[in-house]
């Protein structure tokens, strides 16, 4: 019997590392094809770009993997089912439901990875990959960055700007910290509730003014309203050096949301995003669930019609994935279920799926 396993184990992970790979090359084929222009524009180095999609890598594989486990589960279970295995298995008493554990055990375990390296690996990568993008091909000025959800600038020689969340559709920054410096020590230090833009320039609210000399705090003062000349950073700089949900773990993206939220903040897309990070990579297990006994069936056709099978199922899951984003985004759903619809639609059908092919 554990020989069987292996066997079945070792089938499946063959085809998983098939899968992984034939749908990575895909990804990062198209991605070039839609992006080279930018790259060849913006005179970007050759190997610039071959670092940058070094650093797509990890995260195109987190983002395929329920379409690798479900390639590799049809595969799998089509193949033991065209070579007659599954049907002498069942023969020697073996259920399917043996093979079916073992998938799901495997695609536990990738699910599981998928999540870790979406944890550890692919926000790092995903801030240097988009620091290439920001800087190398949009060109913006690397004195102005992004981490966490916060945003940090030099403005002319002497300032600095910290916002801690900016809103395109309004223009208006929350959580500001403005300090100037002179010969070395901070001369001036400006916090702000709000920071809007108006007639060209940004105007701080809510503002309150230290003034420092040698000795230390020499004055302090209230004001309703401070205008700030931009020195050429305008609304749209600020969006495009925005940081991206893809580059935020869990726990950063929480304390982001955590952070809008007590700024008076919309976090209805964000929340969406953090549920993401979580139902991602349980597809892995759900998928296989759905898979494995559609591929138990003997259908004419073999390797082809399996494989235009996968990709039939693939584009109606992720058809219900980006239509619960959607409907997440613009609230028409809470963010937990417009994140896990997809999850539960399919887990549902395929335990359906499963009794009716066991009975």
């Amino acid at each position: 019997m554990r020989i069987l396993d292996r066997y079945v184990v070792f089938k499946y992970l063959q085809m998983l590392l098939w899968s992984i790979t034939a749908a990575t090359i895909v990804f990062l084929v198209l991605d070039v094809e839609n992006y080279l222009d930018k790259f060849i524009d913006s005179r970007v180095p050759l190997t610039t770009v071959i670092c940058y999609y070094y650093l797509y890598v990890p995260y195109v594989v987190y983002l395929i993997l329920p379409v690798a486990t479900l390639l590799a589960t049809l595969f799998t279970i089509g193949g033991l089912t065209i070579t007659n295995e599954l049907s002498a298995m069942q023969i020697s008493g073996i259920p399917f439901i043996r093979p079916l554990i073992l998938l799901l055990l495997v695609a536990s375990a990738v699910a599981a990875g998928g999540f870790y390296i979406g944890e550890t690996i692919v926000p790092e990568f995903n801030r240097e990959r988009m620091d290439i993008y920001r800087y190398d091909v949009r060109k913006l000025p690397r004195e102005t960055r992004s981490k966490h959800g916060k945003l940090y600038m030099q403005l002319g020689m002497n300032r600095q700007l910290q916002i801690d969340r900016y809103s395109p559709a309004t223009r208006e920054a929350y959580g500001i910290q403005l300090v100037e410096v002179q010969a070395g020590r901070i001369s001036r230090r400006t916090d702000a509730e709000r920071m809007v833009w108006r007639d060209a320039a940004w105007h701080l609210q809510g503002a309150v003014e230290r003034k420092f000399d040698e000795s230390g705090l020499i004055s302090w003062e209230r004001d309703s309203d401070i205008s700030v000349s931009g020195d050429g950073l305008r609304p749209d700089e600020l969006e495009k050096v925005q940081t991206k949900p893809e580059e935020m773990n869990w726990v950063e993206l929480k304390e982001f949301v955590k952070r809008l939220s007590s700024s008076g903040g919309n976090t209805i897309r964000w929340q969406v995003d953090l549920f993401f990070k979580v139902s991602l990579p349980v597809a892995a297990i759900i998928i296989v669930l759905f898979g494995a006994p559609i591929a138990s069936v003997r259908r004419r056709g073999g390797t082809a019609l399996g494989f235009g099978l996968a990709l039939f199922i693939c584009f109606i899951y992720f058809g219900f994935i980006q239509i619960g984003r959607v409907l997440g985004y613009n609230g028409t759903l809470p963010p937990i279920i417009s994140a896990w619809a997809g999850n539960f639609f399919f887990g549902i059908l395929g335990l359906g799926i499963l009794f009716r092919s066991t009975r």
